[in-house]
């Protein structure tokens, strides 16, 4: 079955002579979107990654234990996982660990902040993505697509 909001039909198109681009224009705005919530994840990941200590005290509040393990994880999992997902390398694996990584700050600012919506927002919006990925794959454009495997 073909899901006519990613793949439309000539026949299901208002002005059918529009499918070659659409054809063209997925497969780039699926890397696009791949690459740049992966180099997102890395920017925002940096710093963790150069500390990897540095966020025990915020997961030990959020209730993680132990801290240190969880800081590191948290460390890796957001720069490298990052990179991973930008590149298309083990895609689904990367997208999930940035999933749940971005759950888990929804309930931060949602829940244990209390910013509700407003400070969850970007975070909801990400881990949509990333779940899309997981889901998805990195697409016609990634190494996982070079290598012809993927999980």
């Amino acid at each position: 079955m073909t899901d006519q909001s990613t793949h439309p039909t000539r026949n299901s198109l208002l002005i059918p002579a529009l499918a070659p681009l659409y054809g063209a224009l997925t497969p780039l705005a699926f890397t696009w979107l791949r690459v740049i919530c992966g180099v997102a994840l890395m920017v925002h990941g940096w710093p963790k990654f150069l500390d990897p200590l540095g966020a025990t005290g915020m997961v030990a509040g959020i209730g993680f234990a132990p801290a240190a393990f969880w800081s590191v994880a948290l460390s890796m999992t957001e720069f490298l996982g990052g990179l991973l997902l930008a590149l298309g390398l083990l895609t689904r694996l990367a997208a999930a660990g940035a999933t749940v990584i971005l759950l888990v700050t929804v309930y931060f600012h949602w829940i244990q902040l209390d910013q509700g919506y407003g400070g969850a927002e970007l975070s909801l919006i990400w881990s949509a993505v990333t779940l899309y990925f997981v889901g998805a794959g990195g697409g016609r454009f990634s190494v996982d697509a070079l290598f012809k495997r993927t999980l």
